[in-house]
């Protein structure tokens, strides 16, 4: 008799095995691919990709958009910045792409592009091979984690005026006070107006000076006498708005543009043969000030309050 029952509990024992296999194959192995995989789908939230031309390697890349903005971050702030600029840099280029994305825009020399590595286009974008080889060693991988603790901390968050993403512009320096979007471009735009920017006295760039020789003024502006050069009008954040040569108008962004100056807050003064420029900032102007940023970090502000600061009325957003 106990042979027999002992017969029959290995028996049982044998014919639930299969099941025992079938479970874990069902069950315990897609949850153990789950847990290990990174792969963006398995996630409940859906990052978007992103179509980025990277001019370095004349190519077209695939990636999420978090990828993205860790280039971005890493390109575009100095890493050795506060946290919580970083953070700031980043929700501000997350956003820049993301319109970019929802409303269609490509890069017109390559269309499959939705961004392009190169600043004159939008953003800077480095890899994360460039950029380690620049900053080299133990040093650059511990700046490396830096920007992606910045990025990891604010992922998803995007800034929305009116429940679109704004047009997050932003600049090295404004010099002083910020400007409204109208007066460097066409477009008015209610959340890029000029703030008063105390914080950003503290960059290299606050303050610069441009010599140019006359002559070379002369055929920079192709005009035959640069001598009489002088500021006709500005705007109420200092900026030049109109510069007379002349007979010759120029508007404040095309002598910028043509002299290679740092930004159109500048004042004139000829010595001999050659004008100085005294410029204040770098850069356009509008949107958040990057060295702002930092000081502002560095005063104890936080991201948000950053972002709030410089562009005027949004609100933060979770997009993703």
């Amino acid at each position: 008799m106990r042979r027999k029952r002992n017969r029959r509990k290995r028996i049982r024992g044998r014919s639930c095995l299969p099941l025992v296999i079938l479970f874990i194959i069902i069950i315990g192995l897609p949850a153990l691919l789950v847990r290990s995989c990174t792969v963006p789908f398995f996630s409940p939230r859906e990052v978007p990709l992103v179509g980025l031309w990277d001019v370095e390697q004349d190519k077209l890349l695939a990636m999420t958009l978090e990828e993205y903005v860790q280039g971005v971050v890493a390109a575009e702030m100095p890493a050795s910045f506060e946290l919580e600029a970083l953070k700031a840099q980043a929700v501000a280029a997350r956003t820049y792409a993301l319109r970019r994305i929802l409303r269609g825009e490509r890069i017109p020399e390559h269309p499959e592009a939705h961004l392009s590595s190169d600043f004159q286009s939008g953003q800077a974008w480095i890899s994360w091979e460039a950029f380690l080889k620049r900053n080299g060693g133990a040093a650059g991988v511990v700046l490396q984690r830096k920007i992606k603790r910045a990025v990891k901390q604010t992922e998803g968050i995007v800034a929305l005026y009116e429940g679109e993403p704004i047009l997050a512009v932003y600049h090295s320096t404004s010099g002083g006070r910020t400007e409204n979007s109208e007066h460097y471009w066409s477009e008015h735009l209610p959340y890029l107006r000029s703030v008063d920017d105390p914080f950003s006295v503290g960059s290299p760039s606050h303050y610069s000076t441009a010599t140019i020789q006359l002559s070379n003024l002369g055929k920079a502006l192709d005009v035959p006498n640069a001598r009489n050069l002088k500021v006709v009008e500005r705007y109420p954040s200092g900026r030049v708005k109109t510069v007379e040569v002349g007979d010759t108008w120029f508007s404040g962004r095309e002598i910028r543009q043509r002299l290679s100056l740092r930004s159109t807050w500048f004042t004139v003064e000829i010595l001999g043969n050659e004008m100085v420029f005294s410029v204040w900032g770098y850069g356009h102007g509008v949107g958040m000030s990057q060295y702002g940023a930092q000081g502002m970090a560095a005063a104890g502000y936080d991201y948000s309050e950053i972002l709030q600061y410089y562009y005027q009325g949004i609100e933060l957003s979770q997009a993703y």
